[in-house]
């Protein structure tokens, strides 16, 4: 138990013992009451004592975890994110680079990632519905890490960009990602992917082997396969508890980049299992996750 539970557990029960002592007193001054009177005593001092302790209960839960809202209240960006860490750099997609809006922000600001799916599911639910939380049990592994990072960037035209990082991973005792999916989100002003959908060889127009594999009938969602020998690599956030700071992690892994009502979609897994098999997961996933199917 650390200092300020204790603290509030025993300030709490200085007030407790005060006002059931109060009540004694106020008791013992007054004129014997019948017996009904008595029992509505008894139980006020019950009750008086059952809020204390329940008050106590909720002053003693730790200080950062994830304030808890009112049920039908949307959660803002600044309810969510309040600390700010340090950081360099933004993540975007190296065959998309074109689309990497975030290197024209002015003034990037950084946030501690938040833990656990009770607080992915609270930023999820900020944004409405932009994203649709993929259930663990449904992914093609088992992480025993869940955080979402959120990048906030005023651009050079005044506008405000805000990019989640949505990441499911499965780390070693060393902190090593061993395996992971990353399920990025950025709003944008006009679609980056415009001409490349008119493109006819997206081969040829990219310099690497990209296939359109469908969002819905209207939109593309382009996959690239983890390629070992290419240069291309794809980076995505991590943090840094000791130093406070964001920084990029840099690896070679299966992506997947889509535009969809004015937000950018970039997913990234590196995943054991037949590769294929797993490719057709992820797919299903993909699409989940941006149109909620």
């Amino acid at each position: 138990m650390d200092k300020h539970t204790m603290q509030v557990l025993q300030d709490v029960s200085a007030h407790k013992e005060a006002i059931i002592h109060k009540v004694r007193q106020q008791i013992q001054q007054e004129p014997v009451m019948p017996k009904p009177r008595w029992t509505y005593r008894a139980l006020t001092i019950m009750i008086t004592c059952s809020i204390l302790l329940f008050i106590a209960w909720q002053a003693a839960k730790p200080m950062g975890e994830l304030a808890t809202q009112d049920e039908g209240v949307t959660p803002t960006f600044t309810d969510l994110f309040q600390t700010e860490v340090e950081g360099k750099d933004t993540a975007f997609s190296n065959f998309f680079p074109l689309a990497n809006y975030l290197s024209q922000a002015k003034h990037i600001q950084y946030y501690a990632p938040l833990q656990g799916l009770e607080a992915m599911q609270s930023v999820a639910t900020s944004l409405e519905d932009v994203v649709h939380l993929t259930d663990p049990e449904n992914l093609p592994f088992q992480p025993n890490i869940h955080e979402v990072y959120a990048i906030s960037a005023k651009m050079e035209d005044g506008s405000q960009q805000t990019q989640f990082q949505f990441s499911y991973k499965k780390k070693s005792s060393t902190g090593v990602d061993l395996q992971f999916i990353n399920f990025t989100v950025t709003n944008v002003k006009y679609n980056p992917l415009a001409s490349y959908v008119k493109s006819k060889n997206m081969e040829e127009t990219l310099g690497m082997k990209v296939s359109n594999i469908g969002l819905n009938f209207m939109n593309p969602l382009f996959y690239r396969e983890m390629s070992p020998e290419r240069g291309y690599v794809y980076t995505y956030y991590n943090y840094d508890e000791t130093d406070k700071r964001i920084f990029q992690m840099t690896t070679r892994a299966n992506e997947f980049y889509s535009y969809y009502n004015g937000y950018v979609y970039h997913i990234g897994y590196q995943l054991d299992g037949e590769p294929q098999e797993v490719q057709e997961k992820m797919a299903i996933l993909a699409r989940d996750f941006i149109l909620g199917e």
